[in-house]
């Protein structure tokens, strides 16, 4: 497996039947954008391959899909931004090209330890094939208590590949310690991007890359960069586009996705974008 990077305070056990229709919007937990990462993948993943990238299980949309050849078991560990307390766990695996790449058997633990060690197992289930919104809840009275989540599918349907477009996790965060480093500095882009310059104030950041004259604005909360992008086209049409970003722990490396605002780009993949700093101070913007 590839290494990217408790004891349960309650043990709790799941559902092995759906949960009820949830009311109301419910913030994912497991999501990127709220500052989750992966920090355990299978061996044959790619995180740039946007098309089959583990990423896109909390790229926040259930039209993109992780895809890996089945025959042994995926795992995958998720590190949350905090300790969390976890009411429910949803799947997502309708939007996948072959109904059999949907995942059957899976098993999630949680540990309050690390990624490595403490896991407890809080759920184990057969999902159903290319259904989205498959939810577990948990007992309010034991939920699981955790902030490294392990998930392992262990079949699919019969397909050589499995496919999975979305997991979820809702519930509620026990501590508010996520903390970016200052992200002021020169960084040199990957995708494209080319040199980017950031400032930072307070929780504000601007700045601007080369690529078509790309313009950014955007905010800092916890350990997410969520970044407002505006490129100018050749034609002088501007393209707006909002990426999500982290830094490595040593903070020398930003890494995330970004895609375009429009319903097409929303249902499509992100770009994957990554820079490496070069310098503490920006350069100029023109």
């Amino acid at each position: 497996m590839k290494y990217l990077g408790t004891m349960i305070v309650a043990l709790a056990l799941a559902l092995t039947a759906p949960a009820a229709a949830q009311t109301g919007p419910a913030t994912d937990l497991f999501a990127f954008s709220q500052g989750a990462r992966l920090v355990q993948v299978p061996d044959d993943a790619e995180f740039t391959a946007m098309d089959s990238s583990p990423l896109n299980l909390i790229d926040g949309s259930a039209t993109t899909d992780w895809t890996g050849e089945a025959g042994r078991p995926a795992v995958f560990v998720l590190e949350l931004a905090e300790r969390t307390e976890l009411s429910r766990i949803a799947f997502d695996t309708a939007f996948l090209n072959r109904d059999e790449k949907s995942p059957r058997a899976i098993r999630v633990e949680l540990s309050d330890t690390s990624a490595r060690s403490g896991f407890v197992p809080i759920l184990a289930a057969d999902l159903k094939m290319k259904k989205d919104g498959q939810s577990f809840g948990f007992d309010p009275e034991h939920r699981p208590v955790g902030r490294w989540v392990r998930l392992t599918i262990a079949s699919n349907y019969g397909d050589d590949y499995t496919g999975f477009t979305g997991f979820h996790g809702y519930g509620r965060q026990l501590t508010a310690t996520a903390a970016l480093p200052d992200v002021t500095g020169r960084y040199e882009g990957w995708s494209g991007w080319g040199t980017l310059n950031l400032t930072q104030s307070g929780d504000t950041v601007t700045g601007c890359y080369e690529y078509q004259a790309g313009r950014i604005t955007g905010r800092i909360d916890g350990r997410v960069l969520t970044l407002d992008m505006v490129e100018t086209g050749p034609d002088g049409a501007p393209r707006r586009l909002r990426g999500y970003f982290g830094l490595t722990p040593d903070g020398g490396k930003l890494i995330g996705f970004a895609r375009g605002l429009t319903e097409s780009d929303r249902l499509g993949y992100a770009t994957y974008m990554s820079a490496d700093r070069r310098a503490n101070r920006p350069g100029a913007c023109r």
